[in-house]
């Protein structure tokens, strides 16, 4: 028996190996985009370090000095003005304190963790659904190696919420739970993610079916949410006038955002983004995207778990369902709501597909879930018959929505005028887009999506760990930073 586990601390060792370099060398570094930006910029304000925002020419814009306090440090408007460039204060604040004491190199650190920490976690989940180490250490590694994540070499906030999220879900499943903590966490997963508030159903749902005292556990659990969310409120309030607005929809937000008129049932509202069917009259597509966003999500899915792994989902659902209700209800509740809410979002950026990290967790429970039933059947011919026939309608259904074909969202280019205008970027670093759709790019996009693969789709990244380690030295030595002001050119010259 002992050569058993010393085989399976071995596997864990390689795998949790692998997982850490793969994190650690494919991080480009802070600040190299948009969405990284704005965690970066107010982390580092945070720690009283000034920044050099600087134009497409690497001329600086500003000329400021901190106060050396907060909140003073990330709201000064006569300088760079924080408030008004979109930012959310929630990851930042995660990722401030590894500036803090590792300056640049905190980034990486933190950037790392968060796959190592989200497979660990996902592991001690699974370990409660399954008692086979193989499965578990297999699905482990998926949602943090799949072809998916695997194209994420930027801070990212969705990232952190994955990491969350995994810690939640081992936190709620286990049999001992405290409820205080689990509140506690949650207010951190809706500072960093207000859309965490879609999980709350589902929170509440297993509070009240598992709990012995559910009054007592409830009152520890909105305790814990609203010490840890609190702060976020109330920054919030000081920065917006509103501790439930989201920084998007701030006057104080700079550039051209125009208003939608969008349909509720009865009710008509404005609102600067752009939603689709149902709230918008028809269905439509977002312009550099094949596909509307409902169709995104399992289509990138598909094409990183492929067919046999996305069926064994279905296989997980139903079996949990018959074995373990609540459960299987619970991780439902969780799943659902988000991806309905998104759904209905544009996706008018490649990195705003990675929301499906927040719903990815469930998915791989109910896949690990149905793999242990499957091992755990002796198959008839009929049951092989049966579970080819899924596969076959579901390579069927993927290539019929080949053909399916949806109109550019026509606000689109209301939206971003400079893109059809003077030609000029519009997004810089992950969305680079300074011309009108291609009709070639497209096709190569609805191949790619719909080629049906029956296993997963394999990324395969150069880990250079020895050119890794140089750029952590330097990061490590490295306080100043210099950041093209990305969000200037999304409207501005």
């Amino acid at each position: 028996m002992q050569y058993k586990k010393i085989i399976k601390y071995t596997v864990f060792a390689i795998v949790f190996g692998i997982i850490f370099c793969s994190y650690f060398a494919r991080f480009e570094g802070p600040a190299t985009g948009y969405w990284d930006t704005y965690i970066t910029a107010p982390a580092i304000f945070m720690t009283n370090q000034a920044i050099d925002f600087v134009s497409k020419n690497g001329k600086s814009l500003y000329n400021y000095s901190l106060p050396g306090r907060l909140p003073e440090n990330l709201v000064d408007k006569q300088t760079y003005g924080i408030i008004s460039k979109d930012q959310r204060l929630g990851s930042a604040i995660l990722f401030a304190p590894w500036f803090l004491f590792f300056n640049m190199l905190g980034f990486r650190i933190l950037f790392t963790l968060s796959g190592v920490a989200t497979a660990f976690f996902t592991f001690m989940t699974l370990r409660l659904f399954s008692k086979r180490f193989s499965i578990c250490i297999f699905s482990a590694a998926a949602i943090t190696l799949n072809y998916y994540i695997l194209s994420i070499n930027k801070l990212n906030p969705n990232m952190m919420g994955l990491l969350i999220v995994s810690i939640l879900l081992y936190l709620i499943m286990s049999d001992k739970k405290s409820w205080l903590l689990i509140g506690l966490l949650y207010g951190v997963l809706g500072g960093a993610r207000n859309v965490g508030i879609f999980f709350f159903p589902a929170i509440i749902y297993i509070l009240l079916a598992s709990s012995e005292r559910k009054l007592k556990d409830l009152s520890l659990f909105v305790t814990g949410a609203i010490i840890t969310i609190l702060p976020i409120l109330c920054w919030n309030h000081f920065a917006f006038g509103n501790p439930l607005m989201h920084p998007s929809q701030s006057i104080e937000l700079e550039g051209f955002r125009p208003t939608f008129e969008h349909n509720f049932f009865f009710w008509k509202f404005n609102f600067n983004g752009m939603l689709n069917y149902p709230l918008y009259n028809r269905l439509i597509r977002t312009p550099y995207f094949p596909y509307p966003t409902f169709l995104m999500f399992p289509l990138i899915l598909l094409k990183s778990f492929g067919i046999v792994i996305s069926l064994l989902i279905f296989s997980g659902i139903a079996y949990l369902y018959k074995t373990r209700k609540n459960k299987c209800l619970f991780l439902l509740l969780w799943f659902l709501p988000i991806y309905m809410f998104f759904s209905v979002q544009e996706n008018w950026s490649e990195l705003k597909m990675t929301f499906l990290l927040l719903f990815l967790s469930p998915l791989v429970i109910f896949a690990t879930y149905g793999l242990e039933w499957i091992m755990d059947r002796r198959y008839a011919a009929k049951d092989i018959l049966r579970i080819s026939s899924y596969a076959l309608l579901l390579i069927f259904a993927i290539k019929l929505i080949f053909y399916a074909e949806f109109d550019a969202d026509p606000r689109w280019y209301l939206r971003f005028p400079r893109i059809l205008g003077s030609g000029e970027i519009s997004f810089i670093g992950d969305d680079l887009r300074t011309k009108a759709e291609d009709a070639d790019e497209l096709l190569g996009q609805k191949k790619d999506l719909t080629k049906a693969n029956i296993f997963p789709s394999i990324r395969i990244h150069s880990i250079d760990m020895t050119e890794a380690l140089k750029k952590a030295a330097k990061e490590f030595q490295q306080k100043d930073i210099s950041v093209v002001d990305f969000w200037k050119y999304i409207y501005e010259e």
